[in-house]
């Protein structure tokens, strides 16, 4: 009698780049008595920690004017607006695209086809994020108003270019990104610049693939 052995296929242990969903990347409601690396965390990192999920979103820390109490608070941001990265294995990827602040894994040239990297390019990422929150750390100790007050006020020119006068001006997640990236090291700025562009490039195939897709499927109807 012949026995049939089936193995599970062994998922490659890596990281693979996601689009996030609208919104997740928002600073999730404060949870009293929380361990201090959860403090800040989003609405995406809660539901993959709370789902055993390993995710990374490298970010940085400023300090933003509340839009209705005019107060200054401490506010958490992407480095990399719209992308972050999980760490596949054991669950799988099934678990992983059912979550609802999780839009799609990138396809590239990594493993299964998808967009994967390696211990070493997330840990740059990670080199990024440290000097990002030590940055933060410096200027509350130190209290550099005037290098808050330069930053806010580069920020504001560029917005007052886009917006007209009058208008409440709301900073916008990716003009902060690009000034907290701008302000890290030269080497720690051009791999995250890298990486942003490779992901970008690689969103916009996948936009236009799920185009010539829907574009194909109308044509193929119309003429049945």
């Amino acid at each position: 009698m012949n026995t049939v052995t089936h193995t599970k296929l062994s998922i490659p242990d890596a990281w693979y780049a996601i689009r996030v969903a609208p919104g997740a990347q928002r600073m999730a409601k404060a949870i009293d008595g929380v361990a201090e690396e959860w403090i800040g965390e989003t609405l995406l990192e809660r539901e993959c920690r709370e789902r055993g999920v390993m995710v990374f979103m490298p970010s940085f820390w400023t300090v933003v004017r509340h839009q209705r109490t005019n107060r200054l608070i401490q506010k958490r941001f992407p480095l990399l607006v719209g992308y972050a990265f999980v760490r596949v294995h054991g669950v799988g990827f099934d678990p992983i695209k059912k979550l609802n602040y999780v839009a799609y894994f990138l396809r590239g040239g990594g493993h299964y086809s998808l967009a994967s990297f390696t211990d070493l390019d997330i840990a740059q990422l990670y080199i990024a994020d440290i000097e990002g929150r030590e940055q933060h750390q410096m200027m509350k100790k130190n209290g550099e108003a005037d290098v808050r007050k330069h930053r806010r006020q580069a920020l504001n020119h560029q917005l007052g270019l886009i917006f007209p006068k009058g208008r409440r001006k709301r900073v916008p997640m990716r003009l902060l990104a690009a000034s907290a990236i701008n302000s890290l090291t030269p080497k720690a700025k051009k791999r995250c610049l890298n990486i942003l562009q490779e992901l970008e490039a690689l969103d916009a195939q996948e936009i236009n693939d799920e185009v010539a897709c829907k574009t194909n499927h109308a044509a193929l109807t119309s003429a049945a």
